[in-house]
């Protein structure tokens, strides 16, 4: 089987299966090599230094659930399901099997053209796509700044002042949609990220915040390999050369609940979707996080 093959689909030489309750209350090593912490949203305040473990090498994912109430999940899923907000809905590749609310950076024109004026459109939509509740942005915000002894979690500002990229993108993945794996340090390669590369750090993470889940499948997979934040290559494009075979590798696999959030330490740890299986639609909503150059807060970006 040649690695091409293998960076999509195919099985790992063994993977660990993660259910809720796996890695609660202290740091465990899934699988026997994933440093993973599990917690409530209600217990955030009390673990302030979770993003300083991550950034250390520590910890290389967090868990955190009850993000948003169940029946809050559903009512947002319903409004997704018709657009009700009025989304700006761009595409991933065609053999991806999903699509994007708001526009992804990677997949972005270079030149980046009215990209701004959409972000500003889909931030004040976003904001209210849980009302009553607060919106992504504020509330996973706070959630996040919570892990790191209260430094900001923001959308990365644009080259103009008062611009901002956009915060997330919402994801609806349908039968048979994957991705491949990939390591997200590749995104500084790009040429949409000119401007982002000048104001974050190397160092990449993500969150993934589970909006529903598929039937089967659909698992966020991490493999036992890593690469330093300065190492990016681009293994995701289908030209890429030299893909790891992830068949050799040990992994551990997320299906996550709705309301459940994962930050994963995604620049560093080799990962993909697995394909979802059954009608129903896998939202999420996903974005990457840098440092701030100057350490005052965290920057997102979609």
């Amino acid at each position: 089987m040649s690695a091409r093959q293998s960076s999509a689909t195919a099985p790992a030489a063994r993977t660990f299966a993660w259910v809720p309750g796996s890695c609660a209350g202290e740091a465990q090593a899934l699988g026997g090599f994933l440093r993973a912490l599990e917690l409530p949203a209600s217990d955030a305040g009390r673990h302030a230094d979770a993003f300083e473990r991550l950034r250390a090498g520590d910890l290389q994912a967090i868990l955190v659930h009850g993000v948003y109430p169940r029946a809050a999940l559903s009512r947002a899923v319903d409004r997704l399901e018709r657009n009700e907000p009025g989304f700006l809905q761009t595409w991933f590749p065609e053999r991806f099997r999903a699509w994007f609310y708001g526009r992804n950076l990677n997949l972005a024109d270079p030149a980046l053209p009215g990209y701004f004026d959409e972000a500003a459109r889909f931030q004040g939509q976003l904001e209210t796509l849980f009302a009553p509740l607060p919106g992504i942005e504020s509330h996973v915000g706070r959630l996040l700044a919570s892990l790191d002894r209260g430094r900001p979690f923001v959308a990365a500002p644009g080259e103009q002042p008062g611009a901002r990229y956009m915060f997330t993108t919402l994801r609806a993945h349908l039968e048979g949609g994957f991705i491949p794996a990939h390591f997200d340090n590749e995104q500084r390669l790009r040429e949409s990220f000119r401007h982002l590369r000048s104001v974050v750090e190397l160092h990449t993470t993500s969150f993934v915040l589970a909006l529903s889940m598929a039937e089967a499948g659909g698992a966020l997979e991490v493999f036992d390999l890593s690469v330093a934040p300065e190492e990016a290559r681009l293994i995701s494009d289908d030209r890429a050369r030299d893909k790891p075979d992830v068949t050799r590798l040990a992994s551990v696999s997320f299906r996550l609940p709705p309301g459940t959030l994962i930050v994963l330490d995604s620049g560093r740890l080799l990962h993909r979707l697995t394909p979802v299986v059954g009608a129903g639609k896998r939202w999420s909503a996903c974005s990457f996080m840098a440092l701030a150059r100057d350490g005052a807060a965290t920057y997102c970006w979609g």
